[in-house]
C-alpha cells in the first residue's frame, strides 16, 4: 500500500489556479454536503453526469462535486502533487483550458462506454474531478515524463520511484477496472472517466507539441541536479552541453559549466565559460556581474577583453570594490591588448580612481604621464594637462 506525496521537481510559481480549483471543491463540498432531500434531488439530477440523459453544462458542474470527504480529499491530493507542477510549465490560463477540455472528454467518454457496454447503468450518476485531473496526469506524463515520484510505502517508508512507471502503474489499474466494469463487476469508481482523461491528456499535449519544451525540460533538470556532482557527472555535462547548442546565451548556463570545469583548478575551457557568463549578464544582470567576476578573478587573476574589462571594473568601482577595480585597470593597461579607445578610457579610469577615491595624487600623476605617452594625439589632452596643473603637487608636463 503506497500513496503519492510529491516529486521530486521544483517550482517556479505560485500555483495560483490549482489553489483556486482546490478551493472551489471544498467550498461546494462544505455548502452542498447534507442537505436535506428535495435540494439534494435538485443536485442529484441537473448538476451531476447522468449517461442516460444529461444535459451539457453537466459535464462541467460534475467536475465540482463529490460524494464524501475521502472521494474530495484523494482527488485533492492527487490535483496538488501533478497540476502545481503542470501549471507551473504551462502557464495558468493553459492550464485552465487543458483541466477543463480533459474533464470534458473524461466525461464524454464515460458516457460513451456506458452506452456502449453498460446500458444498465445509464442513469447512475456520476461526479467528481477524477476525469479531469486524470487528464492533467496526462500532461504531467507527456511534459515531466523525467521526473520521479515521491511515494510513501505502508503510510511510513519514503521512496522514489520515475514516473512512468508510477503513472503506467496507475493507467493500467484504471484500465483493468474499466474492462472489470464492462464484464459486470460494480465498483463505483468511473474507470472510463479515468483512462479517458488520461488518454486525451497525452493526446491533446501532442497536439500542442509539448514534445520539445518536454526535452528541454529534461536536459535542464539533469543540469540542477547531475551537473557538478559524483553522482551523474557525465550525464549533467552532456546535458549541458546539448543546451548550450540551442541555447548559447544563457549566462547561467555557461556559469554551471565554468564552475564545473574550474572546480579541480583553472582549465581553458572553465575560464572561456566564465567570461562568456560574465559579457552575457553584462546585460541582463549586472548586480550578479560583480559576483561572479570575483570568483573568476581568484581563479584565473586574467582580465577579459578590453570593451568588456572595463565595464566590469566600473561597476566594481561602483559597488565599493575599488582595490579590486584598480588591479583590473592597472592589468588592463599593462596587457598586450593593442591601445584603442577602451584602452584609453581605461588610463583615464584609473587615474581618477588613485586620485578622488584613493587620493593618491603621485600614482594619479604617473598615470596621467603614461597616459600621454601612449597616447601623445589624445582628445583628451587639454583636460589632462589641466588635471595634472591643478592636482595637489601637481607640476607641468
Amino acid at each position: 500500500m503506497f500513496i503519492p506525496v510529491g516529486t521530486n521537481l521544483k517550482l517556479k510559481k505560485i500555483p495560483f489556479a490549482t489553489i483556486g480549483l482546490l478551493l472551489i471543491n471544498w467550498l461546494v463540498y462544505a455548502f452542498t454536503h447534507g442537505l436535506y432531500y428535495k435540494t439534494d434531488f435538485l443536485i442529484w439530477r441537473y448538476f451531476y453526469l447522468q449517461p442516460g440523459e444529461p444535459y451539457p453544462w453537466q459535464l462541467i458542474t460534475s467536475m465540482f462535486f463529490h460524494g464524501s470527504f475521502w472521494h474530495l480529499l484523494g482527488n485533492s491530493v492527487f490535483l496538488w502533487i501533478f497540476g502545481i507542477y503542470v501549471e507551473d510549465k504551462v502557464g495558468w490560463k493553459q492550464y485552465l483550458f487543458l483541466y477543463f477540455l480533459t474533464g470534458i472528454a473524461a466525461g464524454l467518454i464515460h458516457s460513451t462506454m456506458t452506452g456502449l457496454w453498460m446500458r444498465d447503468k445509464l442513469m447512475i450518476p456520476t461526479l467528481g474531478a477524477s476525469g479531469a485531473i486524470s487528464g492533467i496526469m496526462g500532461v504531467y506524463l507527456y511534459r515531466c515524463y523525467y521526473s520521479r515520484i515521491r511515494l510513501l510505502l505502508f503510510f511510513v517508508l519514503p521512496i522514489q520511484i520515475p514516473a512512468v512507471i508510477f503513472l503506467g502503474f496507475w493507467f493500467l489499474r484504471d484500465f483493468l477496472g474499466g474492462i472489470a466494469a464492462i464484464k459486470g463487476i460494480h465498483q463505483n469508481v468511473a474507470f472510463w472517466a479515468h483512462v479517458g482523461g488520461f488518454l486525451s491528456g497525452l493526446a491533446t499535449s501532442k497536439y500542442l507539441k509539448y514534445e520539445g519544451q518536454a526535452q528541454r525540460e529534461k536536459l535542464e533538470h539533469t543540469v540542477s541536479t547531475r551537473l557538478g556532482k559524483r553522482e551523474g557527472y557525465a550525464e549533467g555535462m552532456m546535458a549541458a552541453e546539448q543546451l548550450l547548442q540551442t541555447d548559447a546565451n544563457n549566462p547561467q548556463l555557461h556559469l554551471k559549466m565554468a564552475q564545473v570545469k574550474s572546480s579541480m583548478g583553472g582549465s581553458t575551457e572553465g575560464k572561456e565559460h566564465y567570461q562568456q557568463a560574465i559579457k552575457l549578464m553584462l546585460d541582463t544582470d549586472r548586480e550578479k556581474v560583480v559576483e561572479v567576476f570575483i570568483e573568476y578573478w581568484k581563479k584565473y587573476l586574467t582580465v577579459m577583453e578590453p570593451q568588456y574589462q572595463l565595464r566590469v571594473s566600473r561597476l566594481l568601482a561602483r559597488s565599493g570594490n575599488t582595490s579590486l577595480s584598480r588591479v583590473t585597470l592597472e592589468a588592463l593597461i599593462n596587457s598586450n591588448y593593442p591601445p584603442d579607445r577602451f584602452i584609453e578610457s581605461a588610463y583615464l579610469d584609473l587615474a581618477k580612481l588613485y586620485e578622488q577615491e584613493l587620493k593618491q595624487y603621485d600614482l594619479a600623476r604617473a598615470v596621467y604621464h603614461q597616459y600621454m605617452k601612449k597616447f601623445p594625439q589624445t582628445e583628451h589632452k587639454a583636460f589632462v594637462e589641466n588635471k595634472l596643473r591643478l592636482m595637489p603637487g601637481g607640476a607641468r608636463l
